[in-house]
């Protein structure tokens, strides 16, 4: 017994020493608990190494440099389908100078603070800065020591959400979702290790219990969606770039932070545009080859003819590069088989399927610390072809020819083989492309460095790729004429931006050398106006504007509106395919009835307009001047002649040929709404025109300028008499169907003045002058009322009105009643 005693005790105590001494738990010196087997695991070796472990599905990273800064990229990889929702394949989120810390057996990822800085030689001074405003901890892990060095499992880093999809969802009305970290994992197909990145992807599922309606439209289940997210350690580049200041007048795009080490006479913020790195080989020759070319990749998992059309349009940048002096610095080619889209050794085009049509982007991964572009990325939503397609197809029976077809563009494209095999009506295939090559410049122009300039359509032939383009339809003998539907090639303005931020100058002439540029700019008069300026609905420049063409917006409304009843007048069954469903019809209606929508925005900033420029101090700009009274007036009448009957009503053969939807057909955002559902409803499309025209009139900004300008003989107060007059004129003809036009302006009227005498934004001149206005409106309707039978449509109609508002008078501060259930359907981003 006592042998066995001490046999047993031998034994394990041997099994014990075996399993110290194979690492468990056991600390060793320098810190760190010791690791996993790396090397029985796959190693991937690059920027930085790596090991994969199989068997438990965790990423081993080799730390072998601590507190060395580099950048890291977050993206998404795969999509949910849904524009609304915005979680798009190929989504860049944000870049970040991150760098690993150690302390003791753990290490730190930290996101360095770069928004405020000192750019001093003196230690002291940058640290000050440093200390004062806060870093962030992204992620920590636990260091284990392995026979290759230190490790540390970064699995967690990449299991959990970078890119903030539950944020984005939640945002979206599309419910509370959280990750599921037992259904996520690393994604090893896309991750990999190269000498200056290492690429990391995993596959995460967000679970909810009550998915909103788009989740559950798109994905498999939309209570599960699974999602890849990626992720990219970079080496920052060296210190050979030198960063470009930002001008105001030139249209770059630009990083900004604030610089405590300026001088006290100086600004604190510094701003450098965003560009990439380019350098002539011979740097004293007038027209050298680059160092490296700026190479654009176009994703492959795009179809012909639209994948020519991408490379044809991103390579119209080429031209302007070569005025810069630059020979084959801008290439485009197609993305090898083996790359990887998210790796950010590649510009790409990459292809985006939505179920609906949405916005295409242009992003770049950019160094934080000085602007350079890392890696321009471009993302094109597939159904946006389809979309320009559509616009076209409306006006097909319009279209100038003995067969109402035509083809546009002639020579513009080396596509001209696929287009010959389509028939003679099918030529609107041909301007979408022309459509899709424009697109592709206007989004490499983002990735580029350039920001919208959505003046530019007002000068020059097309001055810009980077102005949202509407189809140039020309009237000819009394039929529409597309053949120079979409430009080539890009413009005036884009030369003179890539001159700006790509141009190389010695050192010491570099700012002279720009300002020489932008001087000759503004003596061409190449006004230049960016987002901020144009998108808002009561933005006040009235040059600065989406989807409209020509330098007059006045005369561009009277000639759209033209355009639009020649294509309302030839509207017939042709332009759907044959074997179509009839329903479909209203699809392409709908563009057309509402194609002036844009040039009626445009027209309707002259109302109260206010021309301006980004004039910095010395350079001879006027920095503000007023709209005259007499354009003011002529847009006026010109935007309250599209609210005459005429204009509005829809011929009797056209709603005949609208029957509803297909049986369980979805909804479609692409159609009118209605108010006769399931039959096509006129009168809402009526209230669309409408309230388009009337809103912009009454926006409150707008009518906040205009009451400034209030003198007895211009102002907002004869803005809304214009808009009554209109309302309660005589018709020209007595007949049910234009009765019903005038009480679908009226009602519309009314609503506007009441939501501007109710609004926060308007001024209180704006909503006083507004409230007088509202109540001469109600005089005019109760005496329009006179004299009609009592059992008329339009008596009840008008006795309705005037207790509306006298309700609205009595208690302001709540709506008159429900919103109109009336909405239109989206134009952007379709182009008109």
């Amino acid at each position: 017994m006592h042998m066995l005693r001490a046999t047993i005790f031998t034994i394990v105590f041997s099994l014990i020493s075996s399993i110290v001494s194979q690492g468990w738990t056991q600390v060793v010196a320098g810190g760190g608990t010791s690791g996993p087997q790396v090397d029985k695991m796959q190693q991937f070796s690059g920027f930085f190494d790596f090991y994969w472990d199989d068997q438990t599905g965790q990423i081993w990273l080799r730390l072998e440099r601590f507190d060395s800064p580099f950048l890291y990229v977050n993206s998404l990889a795969t999509g949910l389908g849904s524009n609304p929702v915005g979680l798009d394949r190929g989504q860049l989120g944000g870049e970040r100078v991150v760098r690993f810390h150690r302390v003791a057996n753990r290490v730190f990822l930290i996101h360095e603070n770069l928004k405020y800085r000192a750019t001093s030689a003196q230690e002291p001074e940058r640290r000050a800065v440093r200390d004062s405003f806060a870093e962030s901890v992204i992620w920590a892990g636990e260091i284990r020591k392995t026979s290759a060095g230190d490790v540390v499992d970064m699995t967690s880093l990449l299991l959990r959400d970078a890119h903030d999809c539950i944020g984005a969802l939640k945002a979206a009305g599309q419910g509370t979702y959280r990750l599921e970290t037992g259904r996520s994992f690393v994604h090893l197909p896309r991750t990999k290790s190269f000498p200056k990145n290492t690429e990391f992807e995993a596959s995460l599922t967000f679970v909810s219990s009550s998915p909103g309606k788009l989740s559950n439209r798109v994905a498999a289940d939309g209570g599960n969606v699974t999602l890849r997210q990626h992720h990219s350690f970079v080496e920052l580049p060296d210190q050979n770039y030198s960063p470009r200041r930002f001008d105001p007048r030139a249209g770059g795009i630009f990083i900004t932070y604030a610089d405590y080490a300026a001088p006290i006479d100086g600004p604190l913020e510094r701003r450098f545009i965003t560009r990439h790195r380019l350098k002539k080989r011979d740097s004293n020759a007038a027209r050298s080859v680059a160092v490296e070319p700026i190479i654009y990749y176009v994703d492959p998992g795009v179809p012909e003819p639209i994948r020519s059309a991408l490379v044809e349009g991103a390579k119209w940048w080429s031209e302007a590069f070569d005025e810069a002096g630059f020979i084959d610095a801008f290439q485009v080619r197609i993305l090898p088989d083996d790359a990887d889209p998210m790796d950010v050794r590649y510009n790409v085009i990459q292809w985006v399927h939505r179920a609906t049509r949405g916005w295409s982007y242009g992003g770049s991964v950019i160094d934080p610390r000085t602007g350079e572009i890392i890696k321009g990325h471009v993302s094109l939503g597939s159904l946006r072809v389809r979309q320009d397609r559509l616009l076209i197809e409306g006006l097909r029976s319009a279209l100038h020819g003995a067969t109402g077809r035509q083809s546009c563009c002639a020579g513009a494209s080396p596509v001209a083989s696929y287009l010959a095999s389509f028939a003679p009506d099918q030529s609107s295939v041909e301007l979408a492309l022309a459509r899709i090559r424009q697109l592709s410049a206007h989004e490499v122009g983002h990735t580029l460095g350039f920001s919208h300039n959505f003046a530019a359509s007002t000068y020059g032939d097309r001055a810009s790729v980077m102005d949202y383009p509407a189809p140039r339809t020309r009237i000819e003998n009394g039929k529409l004429d597309l053949s120079d539907a979409y430009g080539v090639g890009v413009g005036i303005w884009d030369k003179f931006t890539v001159k700006y931020a790509y141009s190389e100058f010695p050192a010491a002439a570099e700012q002279s050398r720009l300002q020489e540029l932008v001087d000759a700019a503004i003596r061409a008069k190449m006004l230049y106006i960016s987002d901020a300026d144009a998108r808002p609905a009561g933005a006040a420049h009235p040059l600065a504007n989406l989807w409209d063409n020509g330098e007059e917006p006045i005369a561009s409304l009277r000639h759209e509106m033209a355009v639009r009843r020649i294509a309302i007048d030839g509207f017939d069954a042709s332009a759907i395919a044959a074997g179509e469903p009839l329903a479909e019809l209203e699809k392409t209606f709908v563009p057309v009835y509402l194609h002036h929508r844009y040039q009626v925005d445009a027209a309707a900033k002259i109302v109260g307009g206010v021309e301006y420029s980004y004039a910095v101090n010395g350079d001879g700009q006027v920095a503000v001047s007023p709209v005259s009274v007499a354009r003011q007036r002529a847009a006026l009448r010109e935007l309250v002649s599209t609210l005459r009957p005429s204009e509005l009503l829809i011929p009797h053969r056209v709603v005949a040929l609208i029957p509803p939807k297909v049986y369980l057909s979805p909804s479609d955002r692409e159609r009118f709404s209605s108010q006769t559902s399931p039959i096509f409803d006129p009168g809402s499309a009526m209230k669309n025109a409408a309230t388009m025209t009337l809103a912009n009139l009454l926006q409150p900004q707008r009518a906040s300028r205009l009451a400034s300008m209030q003198d007895g003989k211009w102002g907002l107060g004869k803005v809304i008499e214009e808009i009554s007059s209109a309302a309660f004129a005589a018709p020209t003809e007595d007949s049910d169907r234009v009765r019903r036009a005038m009480r679908v302006v009226q009602t519309t009227a009314a609503e506007q003045l009441m939501r501007l005498v109710s609004s926060n934004d308007a001024s209180s001149d704006a909503r006083a002058i507004a409230r007088n206005g509202l109540a001469a409106f109600a005089v005019s309707a109760s005496i329009a009322r006179r004299g009609l039978p009592k059992d008329s449509v339009d008596a009840a109609h008008l006795t309705q009105l005037v207790a509306e508002i006298n309700r609205f008078t009595n208690r302001p501060h709540k709506p008159a009643r429900e919103p109109s259930s009336v909405e239109s359907p989206p134009g952007s981003p379709i182009g008109h």
